[in-house]
């Protein structure tokens, strides 16, 4: 049976956002660096389908030292099948509910309802003017949205509610309200018993009170002191009795508890941390809807559609990682549309790569950044998921990112960085990513693009690697036609050489025998000269039975310049693990200038950030 979907929002004017738009997914995760928008999303989502109570003047967005007059939520509603997928008409029940008038084609012959929803400020008496309306179209010819005609209308709620779930959640706080998604439902218990039912249960625990004090001192002390209470109060039928059990069922909530524990030893909720508090607020709300759905779908009403828009603030706040993951799987499979707005890597990463959409600023500008995975193949998306997003969440909310090849630089440029910055690179947002070869380029610069987020390479000089680092920027960039040389973000380490290499050219011996000396040991240079003390040189001439190559065994002389440099080469190789945070550390312990190249790389970034 085909449903709804919220698929598009615009929003202009409502706190930072203007000229804002985006697509929605039955599950979106919206994500990005704090203050860039994420709550405000939501929270005019809140304005359009759910409460309005919310609203202050400080919610109408400030340009250019003006206030704007009016704040302005687009919402387009399509009809959707089984798959997910687009559907000409809505079923009839939801034209029936929307309304056959109300309705628009769009371009592709598709039903749409476009709504509109205002708030202004009145200059009479500074209260706020709220209207909806339905707009006649969703795309305007001149592109100027904002001046759409509409027609009079309003949504009905009732079977499209919205529900904002905050991120300061207890599942104590809800026992005790009964205005929470928890406090609702014990409310309505009695309306599931019948009334002979309902008098049975409440006798029997009528009977488990009087049991209770009867076989305790204590509490049949206590009631017999409060029974004095009697003489002071003006009714002749006054009566004190305590009550260890919820005299009715309606004052359930009262007196419930919820305990968490094995099968030997279990504890009341009150004893729990806020991560177990909070995730069970979560799932007591995924039951609340459950009952809803089900109320709706065992009802006498012909119609029996219903469709809750839920948006969740930071659901993962207080989980460790693997519950975070699980709550994303609990949260997406509840029923009607889910937007999150998260700062957890570890539920963009169990999302989907459509559901993903990365909020951020382009100037004074908030835009959407979405990664388009139907623009790349199979084996793009799969390298896309699992090399980028499941192994670098942190790139969601980077506001640079360097990629390199190699495991020294991993470990040796953050170091650097610091030096250079006066300050770890992590506080300007700043992230170093090894992509694990020349060719793995290709998805980190596509994540990067599609979420707006400066990148730059760090490449080793070979020629090999080169071509493989010029091949992937190609790809990410979908221009055959690029070469390293034309982008100023790529720097390339001269002279055909590695990040070892660079560092031998650029003469830092002394700071790379102490880096060695301190990993491998205080007599490795020794150890490795009498180890090599011969090398094979070819000689001029071959065999002259078989014209193979001859060579003769010939005593190194490593007080040569080039001799020490290929020792020092060779023994860097052999122990990169570890080599990179030392040789770093010595160079800057040392007061020496950094490498040129690392100076460039970090100006440039320094220059774009505007550090």
């Amino acid at each position: 049976m085909s449903s709804i979907l919220i698929d598009k929002i615009r929003i202009d004017g409502f706190r930072g956002l203007r000229n804002f738009g985006m697509d929605l997914k039955y599950t979106t995760v919206l994500t990005g660096m704090n203050n860039v928008g994420k709550t405000s999303i939501l929270k005019a989502l809140q304005l359009a389908l759910g409460s309005r109570n919310t609203i202050t003047i400080e919610d109408f967005n400030i340009h250019n030292g003006i206030r704007v007059e009016k704040i302005i939520v687009d919402v387009r509603i399509v009809s959707v099948g089984d798959d997910g997928n687009r559907e000409a008409n809505f079923n009839d029940d939801w034209e029936i509910y929307f309304g056959s008038d109300n309705l628009q084609i769009d371009s592709e012959g598709n039903a749409m309802l476009c709504l509109r929803t205002t708030v202004s400020l009145s200059t009479a008496d500074s209260s706020f003017i709220y209207e909806q309306k339905a707009l006649t179209t969703w795309d305007a010819a001149d592109g100027n949205w904002k001046d759409i005609a509409t027609t009079e209308y309003r949504l009905k709620k009732d079977n499209i509610p919205f529900f904002y779930i905050e991120p300061q959640r207890d599942i104590i706080d809800d026992l005790r309200n009964k205005t929470s998604y928890l406090g609702k439902m014990l409310s309505h218990i009695v309306d599931e018993y019948d009334e002979a039912a309902l008098e049975e249960l409440e006798r029997k625990i009528r009977e488990l009170n009087e049991a209770t004090i009867q076989q305790s001192s204590t509490l049949s002390e206590i009631q017999a002191m409060l029974a004095e209470v009697d003489s002071a109060l003006d009714r002749h039928d006054s009566q004190v009795t305590i009550s260890p059990f919820a005299k009715k069922l309606r004052d359930l909530n009262k007196n419930m508890s919820i305990q968490y524990g094995d099968a030997h030893d279990s504890f009341p909720m009150d004893y729990h941390g806020m991560g177990t508090r909070s995730w069970s607020s979560i799932m007591t709300f995924k039951a609340f809807l459950k009952h809803n759905t089900d109320m709706i779908e065992h009802s006498d009403a012909d119609a029996k559609i219903y469709f809750p828009v839920i948006a969740f603030e930071e659901p993962e706040a207080h989980l460790h990682s693997n519950a975070q993951k699980q709550l994303y799987a609990q949260i997406a499979d509840m029923k009607g549309q889910k937007i999150i707005a998260t700062h957890s890597p570890y539920i963009a990463a169990s999302a989907d790569l459509v559901e993903i959409c990365v909020i951020y600023k382009d100037g004074n500008q908030v835009k959407c950044g979405n990664l388009e995975p139907q623009h790349l193949d199979n084996d793009g998306r799969r390298k896309l998921k699992q090399k980028v997003i499941n192994s670098y969440g942190e790139m969601f909310f980077s506001k640079a990112i360097v990629l390199f090849e190699g495991e020294t630089e991993e470990q040796a440029l953050p170091i650097f960085a610091e030096k250079f910055f006066g300050k770890p690179a992590f506080t300007y947002g700043i992230n170093f990513i090894s992509v694990g070869g020349a060719g793995q380029y290709a998805p980190f610069i596509y994540f990067c693009r599609k979420y707006n987020i400066p990148w730059y390479i760090f490449s080793d000089g070979e020629q090999d690697t080169k071509t493989k680092v010029e091949k992937a920027v190609q790809k990410a960039l979908d221009d055959n036609t690029k070469t390293l040389a034309a982008c100023p973000n790529i720097f390339v380490i001269a002279n055909d050489t590695d990040f070892e290499g660079m560092l031998l050219k650029d003469g830092y011996q002394a700071e790379i025998i102490q880096a060695l000396k301190n990993v491998k040991g205080a007599d490795c240079i020794e150890k490795y000269k009498r180890q090599h003390q011969t090398k094979k040189v070819q000689k001029a001439a071959g065999c002259p039975t078989c014209h193979q190559r001859l060579y003769d065994n010939v005593a190194v002389d490593y007080t040569q310049p080039e001799e020490q440099t290929d020792m020092l080469d060779k023994m860097m190789e052999k122990v990169k693990t570890g080599f990179g945070p030392e040789i770093a550390h010595q160079i800057v312990n040392a007061g020496r200038p950094l490498p040129v190249l690392v100076v460039n790389l970090f100006n440039k970034i320094k220059s774009d950030l505007q550090i």
